[in-house]
């Protein structure tokens, strides 16, 4: 396995015991949380995501298996009850291989149920013959899980899932993905009334082939980031009223006009909820992820900062992170091997809050900085 850790830089102002500010231009190394395991079984993990659960712990979802593409993908989460210093080994939640109807899982959904429940989903497929989504809930923590029916949006009927499990006033849960053959393409977003246990049918956003949607519910209404292999860029959509209708706009996040930009991100600061902040990824030599920002009325997005750059890795993005208590927040991504070991990186970094009057990327000369 190549060493990984010394190619994968971390960009920061001030860091202390792992803890960056996200300005300045200055690197640092990152920090691999859960590293690939010696099995080649398990060696290849990937596509994270990450919550703070209710008695602070963190809970980091992957997919672990043998490679990138087509790799006996399983569906596995690690837990730490230290604020982000040490994560417990792979626990794997359902195992898949190529002698099973469904051989590979890949993408992951995750978030907190009103009851305080980690919910996790995770589709699995075979090649563009069948798919179908998985569920899990946690009442404890991440420490153990129990299935959930998935029944109305798997075996065939929607795709892949993606993105947040994210609270939708007077609608309940709501999770969302990207079709897939056979049912075709496009986006879809169900509802679940009972914290994540059941769930509605799928509703069509689009029949356009996007993928990968990251949606949340902020400022009275549902706001998305989607993935377009060949537009280089995150498109998005809005809906005011609950998803009955729809405003498109293309490329409103783009970097490099020749980088595929995978994953898209995007949250709502609970200290600052008009401010939102979304994680860009470009697949380039540099490999680089980016911190983007915007107001929820205006979602006019401006670039803010590099959180880090993985050059010489093969396999590399899908960042994903979770706020901690006042300006912290625990970012995740993954990066090593498409065809080997792929190891799990994670750090806390600290993004100043926005001062009217100030530029959106300038610090704050009295945080001791």
């Amino acid at each position: 396995m190549k060493n990984i850790f010394l190619v994968c830089l971390m960009i920061t102002g001030v860091l202390f015991s792992g803890t960056g500010l996200v300005i300045g231009d200055d690197y640092v190394p990152a920090r691999v949380i859960v590293p690939a395991p010696e099995s080649g079984r398990f060696c290849h993990l990937s596509w994270p995501k990450v919550v703070k659960a209710n008695d602070g712990s963190l809970v980091v979802a992957y997919i672990a298996g043998r490679k990138h593409v087509n790799g006996d993908g399983c569906p596995a989460v690690s837990v730490s009850t230290d604020g982000g210093k040490n994560f417990t080994s792979p626990h794997v939640l359902k195992t898949f291989d190529s002698s099973m109807r469904y051989q590979h899982a890949a993408n992951l959904a995750m978030g907190l149920a009103e009851d305080g429940a980690i919910v996790l989903m995770a589709m699995a497929f075979t090649d563009d013959l069948r798919n179908n989504i998985y569920g899990w809930r946690s009442l404890d923590n991440g420490q153990t899980w129990e299935t959930t029916d998935t029944s109305s949006i798997g075996h065939s009927k929607t795709g892949s899932v993606f993105g947040h499990v994210f609270q939708v006033p007077g609608k309940g849960l709501a999770v969302c993905g990207h079709y897939r053959k056979p049912s075709g393409s496009g986006l879809w977003i169900a509802y679940s009334e009972d914290d994540g246990k059941t769930w509605g049918s799928a509703q069509k956003i689009t029949i356009e082939k996007y993928f990968e949607p990251t949606f949340i519910f902020t400022g009275g209404r549902l706001v998305g980031l989607v993935r377009e292999n060949s537009a280089h860029a995150y498109h998005q959509f809005v809906s005011d009223d609950l998803g009955k209708s729809w405003q498109f706009r293309e490329r409103v996040i783009q970097g490099s006009k020749k980088a595929v930009h995978p994953s898209p991100f995007i949250v709502s600061d609970p200290t600052q909820p008009d401010r939102l902040y979304a994680l860009q990824s470009e697949r380039t030599d540099s490999n680089q992820i980016s911190l983007w920002q915007s107001q929820s009325d205006s979602l006019k997005w401006e670039r803010h900062s590099l959180i880090t750059s993985c050059p010489d890795v093969e396999d590399f993005s899908y960042p994903w992170m979770t706020h901690l208590e006042g300006n912290d927040w625990f970012i995740v991504y993954y990066a090593g091997e498409k065809d080997g070991p792929n190891s799990i990186y994670g750090m806390t970094i600290a993004i100043q809050p926005l001062i009217k009057g100030k530029e959106p990327n300038q610090a704050d000369t009295d945080n001791g900085s």
